[in-house]
């Protein structure tokens, strides 16, 4: 019997999509999010919207079949932007590379393609979720497509006005005439450039791809009497806000991704249906793993050989309202730009308050450690010892504000004190190669292996409005709210570390 083989997280994987079009001389290419893959040997995949959203791609570069010197390297003359539908990427080859504008003509290449290594993957059924990709190492151009609903197209250098989010628009309803008046002058002003030593960096003067929370459920019918948006959507729109643009947000202090402040966003993330009451979670009890030098055999043994031995139960896991209202809210205030910051502010602070309060009360069931007379600094480290030493890969230091503090501006001893850290450069950052978060809904520090620990379910999150007084003062309350629990699968994944007593 044949045996499909998978994938597995950090390994270099490459994947394709079509197609190719001769359109001037800039190739724009799309990783696609949310599509399912053809078959890739028995099993598919799925790019989840937010997997590139900590990606490394530092390094990334174009090329052609993934071989040779590189036709473009980011984020000089390789471009990137991250949008609802997938990660847009373009480029304009060297005038040498005259090969490859050919190629894509003839038909000879026809596919945009791309080399990742895999942080965190889901698989359900044969088809494979991917949530997280940690690099991306380069784009490029090839023959055969992996994914069928995205497309790579070679195009002319862009005007002053253009960019990556430009609608698209035919060369039909521009005319011939003003297509040969802009190609002119485009391929003009990239020459002057060219001359310069570099190719440009395009504006991004198109509309944003990723909105604030307000627009979204604004787009969605509100003030109406309800909108909702998906889970995915909301995330985007709260930790991303209007910046969507890969490259300006890589800079230190500012990672793609979660607002630091919360512990919920460095748990995975499972939508659910509105409707959905409560879920299933598979939650590991206990875990023996036998020694390794029991594992290591003999070639020609014949004894029974180590088991690992492990207790499982199926559990279920009740959904709670996780939901805010401000009454009292004007009517006529409603229609106007000034609700947004009721919106992005305050309610959605109370809702993601409540999402990190239901994963930092789970906590207090994990291992602890009293800190004794350690300081902290000595407790966080030994806490990672325990979890390594019972077999997981702890990511993440959640602190409590005051903690925080207290490593911010931890000095040295000696008559001339020195700020550890630096000061003010502790939070948030890294510390022991934690990723280092900061809740005002935990009670004590905590190291957590974040991808064992457990999965936080969330259904679609909505904004509804409702009349006061009958109508009689035009007055509304306003309500933001979803279902959500969590769902922990390793109580161990976790140790806690308790105050002196």
């Amino acid at each position: 019997m044949s045996t499909i083989e998978r994938p597995k997280a950090g390994e270099v994987e490459k994947r394709q999509a079509p197609e190719l079009s001769l359109d001037g001389r800039r190739i724009r290419g799309l990783i696609p999010y949310g599509v399912e893959s053809r078959d890739l040997g028995g099993w598919r995949e799925v790019i989840e919207p937010t997997a590139l959203r900590g990606a490394n791609i530092d390094d990334l570069v174009a090329t052609v079949d993934h071989v040779g010197v590189p036709i473009g390297r980011f984020p000089t003359t390789l471009e990137v932007e991250d949008r609802a539908d997938g990660l847009h990427w373009s480029v304009v080859p060297p005038e040498s590379r005259a090969d490859v504008r050919e190629a894509i003509e003839r038909g000879d290449l026809r596919a945009g393609s791309w080399r990742m290594v895999v942080g965190r993957d889901e698989w359900r059924g044969q088809v494979r979720h991917v949530h997280e990709i940690a690099e991306l190492r380069d784009v490029s151009v090839v023959s055969h497509p992996a994914y069928e609903s995205s497309t790579v197209e070679l195009r002319s250098a862009p005007n002053e006005e253009d960019n990556l989010s430009d609608e698209a628009t035919t060369t039909e309803e521009r005319g011939e005439e003003q297509r040969s008046e802009a190609t002119a002058a485009a391929e003009s002003d990239e020459t002057r450039r060219e001359a310069a030593g570099s190719l440009r960096v395009e504006g991004r003067s198109g509309p944003r791809s990723v909105r604030g929370l307000a627009e979204e459920f604004r787009s969605r019918g509100f003030p109406g009497e309800s909108a909702s948006v998906s889970w995915d959507e909301y995330r985007t729109a709260t930790f991303s806000g209007a910046i969507d643009v890969l490259y300006p947000v890589r800079r230190e202090g500012v990672a793609l991704g979660a607002d630091k402040r919360y512990a919920y966003p460095a748990f995975p993330t499972v939508a659910v249906d509105a409707a959905t009451t409560s879920v299933q979670v598979l939650r590991q009890s206990a875990r023996t793993l036998p020694s390794a030098a029991d594992v290591i055999r003999d070639i020609d043994q014949t004894t029974t050989k180590p088991e690992v031995a492990t207790t499982t139960e199926l559990v279920t896991v009740s959904l709670h309202q996780v939901a805010a209202v401000e009454t009292g809210i004007p009517n006529v205030i409603l229609a106007q730009p000034a609700i947004d910051s009721l919106i992005e502010t305050d309610l959605r602070l109370a809702l993601n308050a409540g999402l990190d309060k239901l994963v930092v009360d789970t906590f207090v069931a994990s291992p602890n450690q009293q800190s004794g007379t350690d300081p902290l600094l000595v407790s966080i480290r030994k806490a990672l010892t325990v979890l390594q030493a019972a077999g997981y890969a702890a990511d993440t230091l959640i602190l409590p504000p005051t903690e925080a503090e207290e490593l911010d501006i931890l000095q040295t001893d000696g008559p001339e004190a020195f700020y550890v850290f630096g000061a003010g450069r502790f939070a948030p950052g890294q510390l022991f190669g934690l990723n280092v978060r900061v809740s005002k809904s935990i009670v004590a520090p905590t190291v957590v292996d974040t991808a064992a620990y457990g999965k936080l379910y969330i259904s679609p999150i909505s904004l509804s409005r409702f009349e006061q007084d009958a109508g009689a003062t035009n007055k509304s309350t306003v309500r933001l709210e979803g279902h959500a629990a969590f769902g922990v699968e390793r109580q161990d994944a976790a140790v806690e570390i308790l105050a002196s007593s």
